[in-house]
């Protein structure tokens, strides 16, 4: 199984990565105090982007 470097991105201020291992992709959240995350698969790069900004979006309207 190969296993790439995450990729780091900013939406609205909030960091996460994406990566790649085996078939599916893979995000995470990086939460501002660096104490953990939230994390989610999916089946594509595309829909791995699409799935953290959504998720950062829904935390922010929370907040």
């Amino acid at each position: 199984m190969s296993r790439g470097s995450p990729n780091r991105i900013r939406h609205l201020g909030v960091d996460f990565a994406i990566w790649r291992s085996g078939g599916t992709w893979f995000w995470l959240l990086i939460s501002a105090s660096g104490e953990g995350g939230t994390i989610g698969a999916s089946a594509s790069e595309a829909q791995a982007m699409s799935d953290a900004c959504l998720s950062i979006q829904e935390k922010l309207t929370v907040l």
